[in-house]
């Protein structure tokens, strides 16, 4: 019986082995096709710079990542691991890579500050707020901000889309058109948050909050999505050590799928809805495409929706100092 259960075991990492390396091999593939493929368009252009290939490279790439069908843990589990260096075409002397990771085990940060902004007329979900606060809270007391308070009114004023200030100068809105839209766009859009902060507090420890601190923790999904907290992946820790209470014992061990089912993080997986992969939901990965042409290394990312293949939050200045 237990050679039996070791031969189906053999057999199951056998499958998902040949799985993995088949899926590698068609992805590679894809990629070099999708470098020919622009390298023929290049040449029907005379002078084209070096942003518009990469704008044609980019394009090619995106038709071929929504032919992926993702519809177990599993699947989801081979594309999180797929992570390849940009590969040299030997025609074009181009490089294109690939990096994948997910985005659910982050929290949306739109999502939460929307939440709070829809509460001040909506009493019946008021008390959600403390539990929305506290990951903005914790956030910025890791980083020791003087007046982390003033900083989560500049979040939110940035967010709401009236003219009413929750502290002083906080509606940056009246002197940057930005501001208007209903949300936090991407971190280039963030650091602007960060700048008036400065400006308002000369507090200099929030530029301690760079773009690699703040993606640990946070991305900038929708306001209306209601988030998935992934609690499967292996990375949703820091995440989690955000919205739990302190007296919570968080490490990189934790069940959090099981511990979501206990009665303390009960509401918690409500407000966060911290459950597995599923792919009938909305579920993103955050793409980083690699061009490298002539040895001049560029980058740029995007989301990617599992469920609906959609693809949106491009960022063409992903290398921007921070």
């Amino acid at each position: 019986m237990i050679k039996e259960k070791d031969d189906l075991l053999r057999e199951h990492k056998g499958i998902v082995l040949l799985m993995t390396l088949g899926f590698i091999a068609v992805i590679t593939a894809l990629i070099m096709w999708s470098v020919s493929i622009s390298k023929s368009r290049f040449d029907s252009v005379v002078r084209i710079d070096a942003e518009n290939q990469f704008g044609v490279v980019f394009k090619d790439f995106s038709k071929f990542i929504t032919q992926f069908d993702i519809n177990s843990s599993e699947g989801l589990e081979m594309l999180l691991a797929f992570d390849l260096p940009p590969i040299m075409e030997e025609k074009t002397h181009i490089g294109l890579g690939f990096h994948p990771a997910s985005l659910m085990d982050k929290l949306n940060i739109n999502y939460i500050l929307a939440a709070l902004v829809n509460h001040e007329t909506n009493t019946t979900k008021r008390g959600e707020d403390p539990f929305l606060l506290r990951p903005l809270e914790k956030f910025f007391s890791q980083y020791e901000l003087s007046d982390p308070a003033t900083m989560i009114d500049f979040l939110l004023d940035t967010v709401d889309k009236d003219d009413f200030e929750r502290a002083s100068y906080s509606e940056i809105a009246t002197d940057d058109f930005d501001f208007r839209e209903g949300k936090i766009y991407d971190f280039n859009h963030f650091k602007k948050i960060r700048a008036y902060y400065f400006k308002s507090t000369r507090d200099k420890n929030v530029f301690k909050i760079t773009r690699g601190e703040f993606e640990k923790y946070f991305y900038f999904g929708e306001p209306e999505d209601k988030p998935l907290l992934d609690c499967s992946s292996p990375y949703v820790a820091p995440a989690m050590s955000l919205i739990v209470a302190d007296e919570m014992m968080i490490n990189k061990e934790s069940d959090f799928c099981h511990e979501a089912n206990t009665t303390q993080m009960h509401t918690l997986k409500e407000i966060y809805n911290i459950s597995q992969f599923e792919n009938k939901k909305k579920y993103l990965v955050k793409c980083i495409l690699n061009l490298d042409k002539e040895n001049r290394m560029r980058e740029i990312s995007f989301d990617y929706d599992i469920h609906s293949k959609r693809i949106s939050n491009i960022d063409k200045n992903f290398q921007e100092e921070e």
